[in-house]
This record gives C-alpha cells, structure tokens and sequence, in this order.
C-alpha cells in the first residue's frame, strides 16, 4: 500500500500493517506538532516582550519584542544588566524590594518606567519569578512584560497640569498618603511645602495673561530643578499656587531646601514692578514637617501650610515660615 504524507510516498506492507501505520501516524503527529510549536514560539518571539537573566542579573536572552520596545539589538544587550534599560524617574528603592522578592523565590509585579536606545521613554507592566533548576534551586530570573505606555500617558495626563506640567491638585490629593507611609517606614522628615508667586495679580494688570503664564512656567522649572530627585513631587494647585512633597533625613535639610528655591527664584531676575521692594518676580512659602514618630490629620497638612503662607506675605513676601505648631496637627 502506498501512501503519501506531507509529498513523501511510503509502502508498508499490509503483513505487520498495524505497527506501521501507527508508526506512520506517529511521525506525521511529530512533524505538525513541531511546526506548532515553531509558529508559537515565533509569535511570542515578535509580540511578547520577555527576557531571562542569570543569578547576576545579566541578560541570558531576550524576545525580538524586547528589541522592538527597547530599540537595542539582541547583541546590545546579551550579557549586559538590565540598567542599560533603567530610567532616572524609576526610585532606587523600586529595585531594592524587586531585587529582595525574587531572590527570596518570590514573583514580583510592578509597573516601571524604562529608557529607550534613543532617549525616549516607554512603561511596562513586569511579572517576574524566579527559574529553577532540577533541584529546585534558583538558576536565573524570567521576566514577561506588557507595554502599557498609552495607558500610562492617559494616567499622566489626567493628574498633570496642562500649562506647567507639574502634578496637579488631583495627584497630591492621591499620593499624600502613601508618601507619609513611606516616609514612617524610612524613619524621614516628610516637608509640603506650599509656595505663592507674590503680587501676582499685579504682574497680570501690568504685563498682561500671557506674559503671566510665562512666569508660572519659570516657577515650575525653578521647582523641578531644585526638586529632582526621585520620590520629589512638584504640584501647581492651582492659579499661582505650587506645592512640593519631598522627603528629607534631617527637619534642618527641609527648611534649608525651600529657602535656597526661594532664592532661585530671585535669581531669575524676572522683572515685576509691582513687587515692592524687589522689583522682580520672588516667591513666599509655608512649610510644614511632618514627623516620621507622629500620626497626622492628612486634611490639616494642607490648612497649616496655608497658615504659614499667609504669614510669610504679612512679614514682607520673598521668604519661607515654617508653621511651628505642629501639635495641633496630629490626631490624639
């Protein structure tokens, strides 16, 4: 009997005939099992961004996803670290807790914000868990990713100032309790920091909207240069009222940080002839600090700053109080 599988003509004689055609079935189900598998791993080849990596964390292997998103090649990254990746934005406390999970024989999920060959930025949402050996041991790290950018960029716009690009008054209202969990779990000051442009009206009726505009941009980049490190947050509230939340180990090292934006800011030499006496765009601020020891009424942070803005314009604009009652905030 002749038969033709895949173009290839095979006899078998019909004595014996049961093992041979089961034989013959067999290979048949081998070879489109096999391409099966080939067309799987070719589609999560293109489409699933993955990588593995030794104990070390240097790359072991990479998807052509992977290369896709990243812009390297696979040789550009085979053997490197994943830092070749890694954005400033991303805190180092981030891949602290990444780091301790899988090397316990945890899976870690998170999402993170990484750097492309180019410069430009892309986020993903990460899965990683550890690989085994036969014995169970950790060999190395798999990890799979989902490109979640665009969702990312919906999220940023809508807690991001339009004009300035600071965080807006929705953010702070959402981070603020996190960010005082986590400044009591590292023993840290946590300093909000509310700041005023003065006599800013006057600046508007004499120079006009768009030329007001301009300066609330000059004040968000004094902001978000002197505020740029990881876990700092700078917020336009609202009009020409900015905030900053950041973390700092010492109360001394937070009252110094908001005096020397202050002064950054007069140093703009920004004319304002409104602003008697000094005739340029300055800033006042009200400053509380939070204690890592003590719990506090979240809804009064924000009232006490407003207190100690209030008194830096009484006593003369261009300066930061520090609102120094800060026993009424807690809760007893």
């Amino acid at each position: 009997v002749k038969c033709c599988l895949d173009n290839c003509y095979f006899t078998v004689s019909l004595m014996g005939s049961g093992f041979s055609y089961t034989r013959l079935f067999l290979n048949r189900t081998v070879v489109v099992s096999l391409n099966e598998i080939q067309q799987h791993a070719q589609l999560l080849d293109k489409y699933v961004i993955t990588s593995s990596t030794d104990l070390t964390g240097r790359i072991t292997g990479v998807s052509q996803a992977f290369c896709d998103i990243s812009g390297y090649c696979r040789e550009e990254l085979l053997g490197k670290n994943h830092n070749v990746v890694r954005h400033s934005d991303m805190p180092k406390s981030l891949y602290e807790e990444l780091w301790s999970t899988i090397r316990s024989g945890q899976v870690w999920h998170g999402e993170v914000k990484n750097l492309k060959k180019n410069g430009e930025h892309y986020w993903v949402k990460v899965h990683i868990e550890p690989s085994l050996n036969d014995l169970g041991e950790i060999k190395g790290y798999v990890a799979i990713r989902e490109d979640i950018t665009d969702k990312k960029y919906i999220e940023e716009v809508s807690i991001t100032d339009e004009l300035t690009q600071c965080y807006n008054r929705r953010f702070y209202n959402q981070i603020l309790s996190k960010e005082i969990a986590l400044a009591k779990r590292d023993s840290q000051w946590l300093v909000f920091l509310m700041l005023d442009a003065d006599h800013f009206k006057k600046y508007n009726d004499t120079y006009g909207h768009q030329e007001g505009d301009q300066v609330l941009i000059a004040i968000a980049n004094v902001l978000k240069s002197s505020f740029r490190r990881a876990g700092d947050y700078v917020f336009r509230l609202g009009g020409e009222e900015f905030a900053v939340l950041y973390r700092v180990k010492e109360k001394e090292q937070g009252l110094m940080m908001a005096e020397s934006t202050i002064q950054a800011m007069l140093e703009k030499n920004i004319a304002h002839s409104g602003n008697i006496p000094y005739y340029k765009v300055t800033l006042s601020a009200g400053l509380v600090l939070l204690d890592p020891a003590i719990d506090y009424i979240e809804d009064e942070i924000y009232k006490y700053a407003d207190v100690a803005l209030y008194q830096a314009k009484n006593n003369g604009r261009h300066r930061v109080v520090l609102h120094d009652n800060e026993v009424e905030l807690f809760d007893i």
